[in-house]
């Protein structure tokens, strides 16, 4: 299992991560599903404080400092620094859980702030870049990024054997660059991301609450078309999945994921239906 995603308008978002142990937003109920998962968990990563993305985190805290799992790992939440309810909350629980088995730590981060997740060879990191969701919410988004090389261009051309000698003669460093991977990008609650803020991201998840533009009352989320066409701009290399779709439209789904297949795009498109658990490979 790659991802696990929950998300219920209104109600409960978040998403795990497992190949960084990473907690996308914190909605009720996530520890409840995640059940051992919720020790293995390094990074918390918060998009903005409305309950829906926040209103898990108690029951996560408590469960992995009381249940039979590993009580001794660390836990860092990242939330957007200046954000006033994440900011109370981090207040109640000083007062409410004074007696933490493990290191638990609160990180404010702003656009541009990048979080170490993986050293070595292929090193990995998180860094922020900034959402709009509701007028006085500060709120982010996230690329996880890894660092790879690749074959300079005036090299690309070479035959295989030429490569492998050069390699050999240690010009490995004159040959090669490094370059910066989008593995994953997720944009919380937000109206349609800029698409250069996700571009050529590998995996793009993108709320869309609404299917249409009409039953948008004020603009504070996408459409599932305007997370298409923010995926087609952005040039996202494998899939977009839509997530915090409303509940109104669960029987239309089917209907657009149709749709969606006839444009014959480059990329997968995945609808999270509102309320269900899904695993991704």
């Amino acid at each position: 299992m790659k991802l696990m995603i929950f998300s219920k308008a209104l109600y409960s978002t978040w998403i795990y991560y497992s190949p960084d142990r990473i907690l996308f937003d914190c909605g009720e109920g996530a520890s409840t599903e995640l059940e051992n998962k919720a020790f293995a968990i390094r990074h918390v990563f918060l998009s903005h404080g409305h309950a829906d993305h926040i209103s898990g985190l108690m029951g996560l805290i408590n469960i992995r400092n009381n249940a039979m799992g590993d009580r001794e790992k660390d836990l860092y939440i990242y939330f957007p620094a200046g954000n006033h309810f994440i900011s109370e909350l981090i207040t109640y629980f000083a007062r409410t859980n004074r007696r933490l088995r493990y290191r638990l730590e609160w990180v404010p981060l702003k656009a541009g702030d990048r979080v170490p997740l993986l050293k070595g060879r292929m090193p990995r990191y998180i860094e922020a870049f900034p959402t709009v969701h509701a007028q006085g919410e500060i709120s982010l988004g996230y690329n996880v990024i890894e660092v790879r090389r690749r074959l300079k261009p005036e090299y690309q051309d070479l035959p295989q054997e030429e490569i492998v000698q050069l390699v050999r003669e240690g010009r490995k460093d004159e040959i090669t660059e490094e370059y910066a991977q989008k593995l994953l990008s997720y944009g919380g609650d937000s109206v349609p991301l800029r698409p250069q803020l996700v571009a050529e991201t590998e995996l793009l998840l993108h709320e869309a609450t609404f299917l249409s533009d009409e039953d948008r009352k004020e603009y504070k989320h996408a459409t599932v078309w305007e997370a298409v066409e923010v995926a087609q701009k952005a040039g996202v290399k494998k899939e977009l999945i839509c997530f915090h779709i409303s509940s109104r439209y669960r029987r239309e789904l089917g209907k657009v994921e149709r749709e969606i297949a006839e444009l014959n795009l480059p990329f997968k498109v995945t609808l999270i239906p509102p309320g269900e658990i899904v695993t991704r490979d």
